[in-house]
């Protein structure tokens, strides 16, 4: 009905204002190696709002519980490493964006990462690059994952959970 009509329409809006937000993200990252807190804080909202939008309650709070989950263990690899190491591995900017991506699909935010990591790997080899900010490929990565994901999964798991 109109309802479902309307809901539909505000889904659809959310999913363009925040496809947006992250073409800033990748211009940003891509120019200055930064996630500004400001455009993370925007992104996470219409992904939560989004979220909310797509999913019932239960599955709505999974993804926040993995968001939470995702952000809290890259911080703790990122805070090991820089002691190990004594330089930065992921970004900030790179945890915020994985935590938000997981707040509309767990599952799609961990594929995306671990297909952009390699990518970044390879491109940095072959370009002898110590590193290259990640955003410009991780969010086009999720974007793809997501447009093939929900066929691949649903036939899968049975269930969109995830």
């Amino acid at each position: 009905g109109a309802m479902e009509g309307a809901r539909g329409i505000v889904i659809f809006g959310l999913a363009g204002v925040f496809a947006a937000s992250m073409a800033a993200a990748v211009v940003i990252d891509a120019r200055s190696c930064r996630l500004p807190n400001s455009l993370a804080a925007f992104m996470a909202l219409v992904a939560v709002v989004l979220a909310r939008s797509l999913y019932p309650a239960q599955t709505f709070f999974a993804h926040v519980f993995c968001g939470i989950v995702l952000f809290n263990a890259l911080m703790l690899f990122e805070f090991i490493w820089r002691r190990v190491s004594g330089c930065s591995g992921l970004g900030m900017g790179d945890v915020k964006a994985l935590a938000i991506l997981a707040l509309i699909s767990p599952m799609a935010a961990l594929i995306s990462f671990c297909i952009s990591m390699v990518l970044l790997a390879v491109i940095c080899l072959a370009r002898r690059l110590k590193s290259l900010p990640l955003l410009p490929l991780l969010l086009p990565t999720f974007a793809v994952v997501l447009a093939v994901c929900p066929s691949v999964w649903s036939r899968l798991d049975g269930s969109m959970v995830f």
